[in-house]
């Protein structure tokens, strides 16, 4: 093979192949638009937008109603808890020889816990 003829063969390579990878790069780039086209890039459905304003319509409304039986309890435990204080009457204060006695009796039963032990 002569220098002629290999320097033709090599044109002939080279161009084979930018022309091969020329055609794989436009179909490659059809492809790609079509995905492109087909996947989100269309209008999106009204359809869509008009369930999306119901549920958030409908959360909305769900929230202020639990909000509403929230308050309606706290207030029902304030009203129970007011209750209580008023009939439990005045506080008694021991007086400080009941307090003492009480205090050894409470050390002498921990004591007899722990020689138990």
């Amino acid at each position: 093979m002569s220098g002629e003829e290999f320097v033709l063969a090599m044109i002939g390579i080279l161009g084979g192949l930018g022309f091969a990878g020329f055609i794989f790069w436009n179909i490659f780039s059809i492809i790609k638009q079509w995905i492109h086209r087909k996947s989100g890039n269309s209008q999106l459905d009204p359809q869509f937008f008009r369930a999306l304003g119901e549920f958030k319509k409908n959360t909305e409304r769900k929230i202020s109603e639990l909000e509403a039986k929230i308050n309606e309890l706290e207030e029902e435990r304030y009203r129970v808890g007011e209750g209580e204080h008023e009939s439990m009457g005045d506080i008694e204060i021991e007086e400080e020889e009941i307090r003492s006695s009480s205090k050894q009796d409470r050390d002498n039963s921990n004591l007899r816990n722990m020689l138990n032990e």
